[in-house]
């Protein structure tokens, strides 16, 4: 009788334990950040002392790629692990679909408590409907840049500031955190304090064709992000949360400042605005300082959340598991559009809206399709200057032909989008099929 006692004693301890202990999750986020301008991707200037600090305790991911290089159709990929044909929100100033679902909406069944901290007037509620799912979305924009004409922007200050609050009154709920700083972002401030190291950096570092001008103030911007993300790491441990938490470090898309003639970001698919940091902090810091050297995708970020949290990933999520992989080589697709929409534009525009531009990635080869191919071995060609789609082989045939599969499953996805939506009571049984095999309509 005693031992039964014991057994009951030692059960109920266990299940209180297991209902008390969860795992938290914090997605820290930054917009326009290339990779390759982190000190723990290679770069030599030094911009980055607590993002290099941090990786130190996590698994850095070298090769990863933003769906589309534009700020709310990645962040909406990010969120909810489709492409942005799929999600609806194709461009600036375009909202999700009702029918997407995003991350916090799933971790809100499981007891998570979801906050977000915005500071890009492009993720604004009304426009993008982010919020969706989130208990407290918050937008930082009380800083003029555009002319000084209206607040877009949210200073990092502010942002570690608000987000470190929420922390601190939140730290004993389950909660999930998406903190998004814009620093970066064109047009460029400069910060002499965190102007470190230029003139002892060799010019052929940088792409040919490049802006030096702006490339130095754009590093100035990362070092003062950098340094209220350190502010913001710093709370969290000070609050207990560090350790047990699972904390990933991203960005949507890079910049480019003047390789193939172009300058921003958005509407190319080099590698300039394609390849983004993603460092992963397990719990208790697992696998802390490992290098995984395969492509990955802002896609995979959503299902490997839920995974770790042993949720079930929805079936129509196109990412994976970053620690699970199906495969070792994935093909990725890209999409690029044009800039911002007026938000006033109805419904059937925006269902009408297409990509302008559309790429593959497969291992080391990349390919590009506008109007005609362009092919870099980005492992040779860090810089995408030599075009090896001259005299295409038979290998180079069967990327063309997956990317022309893909541009006409695009194509087909927004034209079948059209018609249910304007017509949902009119589809046949055929075209719902369709809908489903494409992804629309879920199964």
């Amino acid at each position: 009788m005693r031992l039964k006692k014991l057994i009951l004693l030692s059960l109920s301890i266990l299940l209180i334990y297991s209902l008390s202990y969860s795992t938290n999750v914090i997605i820290i986020a930054v917009d326009t950040l290339r990779a390759d301008h982190l000190g723990c991707y290679g770069y030599p200037r030094n911009t980055s002392p607590n993002i290099d600090q941090f990786a130190k305790d996590g698994v850095k991911f070298i090769h990863c790629y933003t769906p589309s290089p534009l700020t709310t159709p990645a962040f909406a990929s990010m969120l909810s692990s489709l492409s942005p044909h799929k999600h609806g929100a194709k461009r600036n100033g375009m909202s999700i679909f009702n029918r997407t679902k995003i991350l916090p909406q799933y971790l809100k069944n499981h007891g998570y408590y979801s906050g977000a901290f915005i500071s890009n007037y492009t993720l604004k509620k009304d426009l993008t409907r982010l919020n969706r799912g989130f208990d407290t979305y918050t937008e930082v924009l009380d800083k003029k840049r555009w002319l000084n004409l209206f607040l877009s922007e949210g200073d990092a200050k502010d942002v570690s500031k608000k987000a470190s609050k929420w922390l601190y009154h939140n730290s004993k709920r389950k909660f999930f955190l998406w903190v998004h700083y814009t620093s970066p972002h064109e047009p460029y401030v400069y910060h002499k304090q965190f102007d470190k190291g230029y003139e002892e950096v060799d010019a052929s570092v940088y792409p040919e064709r490049s802006h030096f001008k702006k490339i130095r103030k754009y590093d100035t911007e990362i070092g003062y992000d950098d340094h209220y993300i350190g502010q913001l790491i710093n709370k969290i441990k000070e609050l207990g949360l560090y350790d047990d938490s699972l904390i990933i470090f991203m960005a949507d898309h890079g910049e480019s400042f003047g390789e193939h003639n172009y300058f921003t970001h958005g509407r190319k698919l080099y590698n300039s605005s394609l390849h983004v940091p993603l460092v992963v902090k397990l719990p208790a810091n697992k696998n802390a300082n490992a290098v995984v050297e395969r492509n990955v995708s802002l896609l995979d970020i959503a299902p490997t959340i839920l995974s770790q949290l042993e949720i079930p990933t929805p079936d129509d999520m196109e990412g994976e598991d970053l620690f699970n992989p199906k495969s070792e080589e994935r093909v990725f697709y890209f999409e690029a559009y044009k800039g911002a929409v007026d938000s006033n534009r109805g419904e059937v525009f925006h269902l009408k809206v297409s990509p302008i531009r559309y790429g593959l990635l497969k291992g080391n080869i990349k390919l590009i399709y506008d109007k005609e191919y362009e092919a870099y071995d980005i492992e040779k060609d860090q810089f995408e200057s030599h075009n090896i789609y001259k005299n295409p082989d038979s290998e180079m045939a069967v990327l063309a032909g997956m990317l022309t599969e893909f541009i006409s499953n695009v194509k087909d996805f927004i034209e079948y989008s059209k018609k249910y939506y304007k017509q949902k009571s009119k589809l046949t049984k055929e075209e719902i099929e369709k809908l489903k095999s494409l992804g629309y309509i879920k199964k």
